[in-house]
């Protein structure tokens, strides 16, 4: 008896923590309504020749997971964007309470495979997604609602059978996120990897050697299973919508190197959700560049737009600092450009491959040393601050919607070993995105998440969030001012 009070007083505290303490407008790692994975990397090359991606034999991979904080069922809605934040695949995963799955971006890209999960009529023995507590003699879950089991949505889509990808979507997954053509001479992401193709005619796909799949992840609490991206208007305005506002989801990620004997792993991006919520003064929630003709009712908290990272390059930390910046271009895409893709090319180097905002730029990045030395880098030479920028006038340092990239490398060099940087990443005058917020910010308001890892790599590695100072909800645009001497490599 006692055994099953703790487990009902447990449930009552969960159920009532997923909306009741959501605070808006902060990062926190708190079950949330949608969890964000700002980068990932996949080696899906053929290194060896022998017929199996480089990441199922030790490449380069990432791996997360999404967990029900909830004693009731919900349903994760998980899509796919490549660094241009196109959409290249969606799918939905059905959690039992406190139910946990590990999504291995291997397995779908490069494979075509999806967790295997289930609601109860499609899992009649209860052997896929079992609801019971893993108890000697077994216990019924208290909560459990079959009623609230998304049988209708989900009853001709769950569970998948693997490979659940078809030819024709893995082309557009693992060419997509490659920066290969998914047709012609269009592309759905940056082509880092240079010319090429990935043959998907069958499971595994087939791909030049070194080739590296990228981009985020995006993972909603749904209502129902449903092949909707998220910047489809139908996502929001349905009966029931198929996104809802329950804060039951969280989870974490891991990116994986063993070549290198290299991990890094921190907690997803927790973005929480609360009825009526439109962003405040700037009208600025997380979809908001996909609902603001729809009165912004995706309810999500936006990001940050302005952040302390620390670099450390040197003594112990002989791999260095690496930031991972995910960023909001405030752009829709058009339904031409999501289907078919757009030029191939570089669009970071200002070529007019890619998206009309790519590349994209910043307002000011600071960087002190530990002595309060300060410089200012990725600064606007002859032509002045604009976005995109003029090539040749303007770093832009972080030049896409989801970057990976090594401090004190190219642009982001200084002449410090040691010390902390402030990144305001709103997006200068002349940005042709959505004008979120009000007259100060103007048109140039950018929420955007920063991540950093410290590593020795073989040895050991330390992954943080950078330090958020300002957010999308405050119609603020902060800049350090003085006279900063300017750092050019």
């Amino acid at each position: 008896m006692k055994r099953v009070t703790l487990i009902l007083m447990l449930a009552s505290l969960l159920l009532l923590g997923g909306s009741a303490v959501a605070e808006m407008c902060t990062i926190d790692s708190v079950p949330a309504a949608t969890l964000l994975l700002p980068n990932f990397k996949v080696d899906i090359g053929d290194a060896d020749g022998n017929g199996t991606p480089d990441c199922a034999e030790g490449g380069i991979n990432t791996l997360f997971s999404v967990n029900n904080a909830s004693a009731a069922p919900a349903l994760a809605h998980i899509t796919l964007w490549t660094d241009w934040s196109l959409p290249t695949i969606d799918f939905d995963v059905y959690l039992t309470g406190y139910d946990i799955q590990t999504i291995n971006l291997c397995d779908i890209i490069a494979f075509g495979n999806l967790p295997v999960t289930a609601h109860p009529t499609g899992d009649p023995a209860d052997t896929i997604s079992p609801h019971q507590y893993a108890v000697p003699g077994g216990s019924d879950n208290p909560a459990w609602d079959p009623a609230g089991a998304f049988s209708p949505s989900c009853d001709p889509v769950l569970p998948f059978t693997n490979p659940a990808v078809t030819s024709a979507a893995r082309n557009r997954v693992a060419n997509g996120h490659a920066g290969y053509p998914i047709s012609g001479s269009n592309c759905l992401g940056e082509q880092l990897n240079g010319a090429g193709s990935c043959d998907t005619s069958s499971s595994p796909v087939s791909c030049p050697a070194g080739t590296i799949a990228r981009g985020y992840v995006t993972v909603d609490s749904v209502n129902e299973c449903s092949t909707l991206f998220p910047n489809d208007n139908a996502y929001y305005t349905g009966t029931p919508s198929v996104i809802n506002n329950n804060n039951v989801l969280w989870g974490d990620y891991f990116k994986l190197d063993p070549v290198n004997a290299f991990a890094q792993g921190e907690p997803l991006v927790h973005i929480e959700a609360q009825d009526g919520f439109i962003g405040g003064v700037t009208n600025y929630t997380f979809y908001g560049r996909y609902t603001e003709d729809i009165g912004f009712i995706d309810n999500r908290e936006p990001l940050g737009t302005t952040w302390g990272a620390r670099y450390l390059n040197g003594g112990p930390f002989t791999g260095g600092t690496k930031l991972t910046v995910w960023r909001d271009s405030t752009v829709d895409p058009t339904v031409a450009e999501v289907n078919s893709g757009l030029a191939c090319g570089l669009c970071a180097t200002g070529s007019g491959a890619g998206p009309s905002w790519c590349p994209l730029n910043e307002t000011q990045v600071v960087c002190f040393n530990e002595a309060e030395s300060v410089v200012t880098i990725c600064f606007a030479g002859p032509g002045g601050v604009i976005s995109p920028p003029d090539p040749g006038s303007d770093a832009a340092c972080f030049p896409l919607e989801t970057n990976h990239l090594d401090f004190g490398v190219g642009d982001l060099q200084v002449p410090f070993n040691f010390g902390w940087c402030y990144l305001n990443l709103n997006l200068p005058a002349g940005h042709p995105g959505f004008p979120f917020g009000g007259p100060v910010s103007g048109p140039t308001l950018a929420q955007s998440y920063v991540a950093v890892t410290h590593s020795a790599l073989g040895e050991f590695s330390v992954g943080l969030q950078a330090i958020e100072l300002s957010n999308a909800c405050q119609d603020v645009n902060p800049v350090v001012m003085g006279d900063l001497p300017e750092f050019s490599p």
